[in-house]
């Protein structure tokens, strides 16, 4: 889906698309950092980066979406978000920061925008991608159908250097109890989950 179809679909969900906190795992990982600075990839509706931002994080999220922005900027705690409109091919952060989390973020050329994002990670800093996996098709979870931008462990290990410490890279099952969406969905989901430190 490109920018405008994604603006009409959360112009068709006021109320927001996503669930209104992050992935359980994400909220884990990330609850065991020092906050510092951070970047949303593909923010949608903001729930991660309001997430963050509640935790004491300086965090920016960035979509394409300008429809969504509108909805993180207006969700509680939205005002203490930094909202950039701006493609993950294109837009640069000013500096490199603590925390990169990215979560769903499905492109024909995922490999290449995880590295792109390797480059915003300070020294130190932690990288957390989640989305769905290939196999997810076949245990019927909600997503894309399209196996050529679904994730693999094997996909985004691929998308790192040697600069990275690799602390999980492994398919989680997400139950209904942590749904994706907001009004839920019946069936678990198979995702992949890529954590890693930069350590130089």
């Amino acid at each position: 889906m490109d920018a405008a179809q994604w603006d009409e679909r959360y112009r068709a969900a006021p109320g927001g698309v996503w669930a209104a906190e992050p992935p359980a795992v994400a909220q884990q990982i990330t609850a065991a950092l020092r906050p510092g600075t951070a970047i949303d990839v593909a923010t949608g509706d903001g729930r991660t980066a309001a997430w963050l931002a509640g935790r004491g994080w300086t965090c920016t999220g960035v979509d394409f979406s300008a429809e969504a922005l509108a909805l993180a900027a207006a969700r509680p705690g939205g005002d203490a978000v930094t909202w950039v409109h701006g493609d993950v091919h294109e837009w640069e952060p000013a500096a490199p920061v603590d925390l990169v989390v990215s979560c769903y973020l499905h492109l024909p050329d995922s490999t290449a925008a995880v590295a792109r994002m390797t480059e915003w990670v300070a020294p130190g800093g932690a990288l957390v991608v989640i989305g769905h996996d290939v196999d997810n098709i076949a245990a019927g979870g909600h997503g894309p159908s399209d196996p050529t931008i679904l994730y693999t462990p094997d996909l985004l290990r691929s998308a790192l250097d040697d600069r990275f410490h690799i602390a999980r890279c492994e398919r989680i099952t997400r139950t209904s109890a942590d749904a994706e969406l907001r009004g839920g969905h019946a069936a678990a989901a198979v995702d992949t989950l890529l954590y890693a430190v930069r350590v130089a």
